[in-house]
Protein backbone atom coordinates (compact mmCIF):
# COMPACT_ATOMS: atom_id res chain seq x y z
CA UNK A 1 0.00 0.00 0.00
CA UNK A 2 1.21 3.43 -1.01
CA UNK A 3 1.70 5.92 1.58
CA UNK A 4 -0.07 8.70 2.03
CA UNK A 5 0.47 12.53 1.65
CA UNK A 6 -1.53 15.40 1.48
CA UNK A 7 0.07 18.66 -0.06
CA UNK A 8 -2.02 22.32 0.56
CA UNK A 9 -1.54 24.44 -2.75
CA UNK A 10 -1.56 28.15 -1.77
CA UNK A 11 -1.27 30.69 -3.78
CA UNK A 12 -4.50 33.08 -5.87
CA UNK A 13 -7.51 31.83 -6.79
CA UNK A 14 -8.94 33.50 -9.75
CA UNK A 15 -11.47 36.59 -8.39
CA UNK A 16 -12.65 39.72 -10.78
CA UNK A 17 -11.46 42.72 -8.82
CA UNK A 18 -7.52 41.26 -9.48
CA UNK A 19 -5.07 40.70 -12.73
CA UNK A 20 -6.04 37.77 -14.52
CA UNK A 21 -2.79 37.22 -15.71
CA UNK A 22 -1.25 36.22 -12.45
CA UNK A 23 0.24 32.82 -12.20
CA UNK A 24 -1.97 30.17 -10.54
CA UNK A 25 -1.84 26.13 -10.07
CA UNK A 26 -2.96 24.17 -13.34
CA UNK A 27 -4.40 21.33 -14.02
CA UNK A 28 -0.68 20.52 -15.35
CA UNK A 29 1.22 21.45 -12.48
CA UNK A 30 -0.87 19.51 -10.64
CA UNK A 31 -0.55 16.17 -12.91
CA UNK A 32 2.89 17.15 -12.44
CA UNK A 33 3.24 16.87 -8.56
CA UNK A 34 1.18 13.79 -8.83
CA UNK A 35 3.56 11.70 -11.66
CA UNK A 36 6.39 13.04 -9.72
CA UNK A 37 5.22 11.25 -6.24
CA UNK A 38 3.82 8.33 -8.15
CA UNK A 39 5.11 6.20 -5.15
CA UNK A 40 2.93 8.16 -3.03
CA UNK A 41 -0.70 8.64 -2.68
CA UNK A 42 -1.47 12.44 -3.67
CA UNK A 43 -3.82 14.14 -2.05
CA UNK A 44 -3.90 17.77 -3.35
CA UNK A 45 -5.66 20.24 -1.31
CA UNK A 46 -6.71 23.09 -3.10
CA UNK A 47 -8.86 26.12 -1.86
CA UNK A 48 -9.84 26.67 -5.03
CA UNK A 49 -11.98 22.85 -5.32
CA UNK A 50 -14.69 23.81 -3.44
CA UNK A 51 -18.84 23.45 -3.51
CA UNK A 52 -19.29 25.23 0.05
CA UNK A 53 -20.93 28.94 0.17
CA UNK A 54 -18.56 31.93 -0.42
CA UNK A 55 -20.33 34.38 0.89
CA UNK A 56 -20.17 33.01 4.18
CA UNK A 57 -16.45 34.44 5.15
CA UNK A 58 -15.95 33.00 8.71
CA UNK A 59 -16.32 29.46 6.86
CA UNK A 60 -13.99 29.88 4.36
CA UNK A 61 -11.46 31.45 6.55
CA UNK A 62 -12.14 28.24 8.69
CA UNK A 63 -11.71 25.72 5.35
CA UNK A 64 -8.69 26.94 4.52
CA UNK A 65 -7.21 26.86 7.68
CA UNK A 66 -8.49 23.53 8.30
CA UNK A 67 -6.39 22.52 5.16
CA UNK A 68 -3.59 23.67 5.68
CA UNK A 69 -3.67 21.91 9.28
CA UNK A 70 -4.64 18.83 7.68
CA UNK A 71 -1.64 19.06 5.11
CA UNK A 72 1.83 17.19 5.15
CA UNK A 73 2.92 19.74 3.56
CA UNK A 74 2.19 23.22 2.30
CA UNK A 75 3.44 24.19 -1.10
CA UNK A 76 3.31 28.04 -2.26
CA UNK A 77 3.12 29.65 -5.62
CA UNK A 78 5.02 32.85 -5.09
CA UNK A 79 6.25 33.30 -8.79
CA UNK A 80 4.02 36.58 -8.65
CA UNK A 81 2.39 38.99 -5.90
CA UNK A 82 0.38 37.28 -3.53
CA UNK A 83 -2.23 38.94 -1.03
CA UNK A 84 -3.02 38.21 2.94
CA UNK A 85 -4.37 35.23 2.51
CA UNK A 86 -0.94 33.19 1.15
CA UNK A 87 0.93 34.55 3.90
CA UNK A 88 -1.37 33.93 6.98
CA UNK A 89 -1.33 30.36 5.40
CA UNK A 90 2.16 30.35 5.67
CA UNK A 91 2.84 31.32 9.44
CA UNK A 92 -0.72 28.77 10.33
CA UNK A 93 1.37 26.27 8.94
CA UNK A 94 4.73 27.06 10.31
CA UNK A 95 2.73 27.74 13.98
CA UNK A 96 1.44 23.92 13.51
CA UNK A 97 5.35 22.32 12.41
CA UNK A 98 4.12 22.03 8.63
CA UNK A 99 6.82 21.98 6.34
CA UNK A 100 6.80 24.94 3.68
CA UNK A 101 7.86 24.61 0.14
CA UNK A 102 8.01 28.18 -1.82
CA UNK A 103 7.84 28.39 -5.82
CA UNK A 104 9.91 31.39 -6.02
CA UNK A 105 12.10 31.56 -9.17
CA UNK A 106 15.47 33.91 -9.21
CA UNK A 107 14.36 36.63 -10.67
CA UNK A 108 10.46 36.84 -9.75
CA UNK A 109 8.69 39.21 -7.48
CA UNK A 110 9.83 37.79 -4.19
CA UNK A 111 13.32 36.65 -5.03
CA UNK A 112 15.66 39.29 -6.99
CA UNK A 113 19.39 39.52 -7.96
CA UNK A 114 19.04 42.48 -6.50
CA UNK A 115 16.76 45.27 -5.82
CA UNK A 116 16.09 48.50 -3.62
CA UNK A 117 14.38 48.29 -0.09
CA UNK A 118 13.55 52.00 1.13
CA UNK A 119 16.70 52.99 -0.62
CA UNK A 120 18.79 50.25 0.10
CA UNK A 121 20.31 47.93 -2.21
CA UNK A 122 20.12 44.71 -1.72
CA UNK A 123 21.95 41.97 -3.82
CA UNK A 124 20.09 38.25 -3.76
CA UNK A 125 17.35 39.68 -2.03
CA UNK A 126 14.58 37.20 -0.80
CA UNK A 127 11.77 38.81 0.66
CA UNK A 128 11.82 38.58 4.63
CA UNK A 129 8.40 36.78 4.94
CA UNK A 130 9.40 34.51 2.29
CA UNK A 131 12.68 33.51 3.48
CA UNK A 132 11.61 33.36 7.17
CA UNK A 133 8.47 31.32 6.39
CA UNK A 134 9.83 29.02 4.10
CA UNK A 135 11.68 26.06 4.50
CA UNK A 136 12.73 25.44 1.25
CA UNK A 137 12.49 27.29 -1.81
CA UNK A 138 12.85 26.56 -5.30
CA UNK A 139 13.33 27.12 -8.93
CA UNK A 140 10.41 24.73 -9.96
CA UNK A 141 7.74 22.58 -9.70
CA UNK A 142 10.38 19.29 -10.02
CA UNK A 143 12.71 20.79 -7.30
CA UNK A 144 9.67 21.45 -5.09
CA UNK A 145 8.95 17.63 -5.62
CA UNK A 146 12.56 16.11 -4.96
CA UNK A 147 12.09 17.85 -1.56
CA UNK A 148 8.47 16.61 -0.65
CA UNK A 149 10.19 13.36 -1.86
CA UNK A 150 13.32 13.49 0.85
CA UNK A 151 11.08 14.89 3.25
CA UNK A 152 8.16 12.02 3.52
CA UNK A 153 10.91 9.38 3.09
CA UNK A 154 12.64 10.36 6.06
CA UNK A 155 11.31 13.62 8.07
CA UNK A 156 13.34 13.64 10.77
CA UNK A 157 16.53 14.24 8.97
CA UNK A 158 14.50 17.47 7.65
CA UNK A 159 14.69 20.70 10.10
CA UNK A 160 11.51 21.82 9.73
CA UNK A 161 10.72 25.87 11.58
CA UNK A 162 8.00 26.29 13.70
CA UNK A 163 7.11 28.60 16.22
CA UNK A 164 10.26 28.40 17.94
CA UNK A 165 12.02 29.76 14.25
CA UNK A 166 10.59 33.24 14.62
CA UNK A 167 11.02 33.43 18.26
CA UNK A 168 14.50 33.21 17.40
CA UNK A 169 14.07 35.81 14.70
CA UNK A 170 12.64 38.16 17.59
CA UNK A 171 15.61 37.84 19.74
CA UNK A 172 18.30 37.77 17.06
CA UNK A 173 17.20 41.49 16.15
CA UNK A 174 17.07 42.15 19.56
CA UNK A 175 20.45 41.22 19.69
CA UNK A 176 22.00 42.04 16.59
CA UNK A 177 19.91 45.27 15.50
CA UNK A 178 18.44 46.69 17.99
CA UNK A 179 20.62 48.40 18.56
CA UNK A 180 21.14 50.71 15.42
CA UNK A 181 17.45 50.83 15.07
CA UNK A 182 16.99 54.79 16.03
CA UNK A 183 13.27 54.79 15.34
CA UNK A 184 12.92 51.57 17.75
CA UNK A 185 15.42 53.34 20.26
CA UNK A 186 13.36 56.24 19.83
CA UNK A 187 10.20 54.62 20.62
CA UNK A 188 11.94 52.61 24.08
CA UNK A 189 12.84 55.55 25.57
CA UNK A 190 9.33 57.05 26.07
CA UNK A 191 7.17 54.23 25.69
CA UNK A 192 7.67 52.03 28.84
CA UNK A 193 5.10 49.81 28.38
CA UNK A 194 6.32 49.03 24.54
CA UNK A 195 9.92 48.08 26.46
CA UNK A 196 8.23 45.86 28.66
CA UNK A 197 6.19 43.71 25.61
CA UNK A 198 9.45 43.56 23.93
CA UNK A 199 10.79 41.57 26.92
CA UNK A 200 7.91 39.38 27.80
CA UNK A 201 9.32 35.39 27.08
CA UNK A 202 7.63 34.48 23.58
CA UNK A 203 5.20 31.91 23.33
CA UNK A 204 6.36 28.32 23.61
CA UNK A 205 5.31 25.23 21.17
CA UNK A 206 5.12 21.84 22.22
CA UNK A 207 5.85 19.47 18.77
CA UNK A 208 3.74 17.02 17.24
CA UNK A 209 4.79 14.44 15.12
CA UNK A 210 4.99 15.84 11.05
CA UNK A 211 2.93 12.79 9.23
CA UNK A 212 -0.11 12.23 11.23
Amino acid sequence: MKSRIAIYLAGTIKKGHENPNESFWTDDDMNFLKTALIDYEVALLNPAFRTDDLSDQHSVFGRDMLQVFSSHVTFVDARDRRGLGVGAEMMWAKLNNIPVITWAPKNSHYHKSQTTVLDVVVDDFIHPFVEGLSDQIVENLAAGAEWIKKFVSNPSSMKIKGIGHINSAMQYYKEKQLHRDGPMQQLLTIEDELTKRIQRPPLQFVKEEIIR
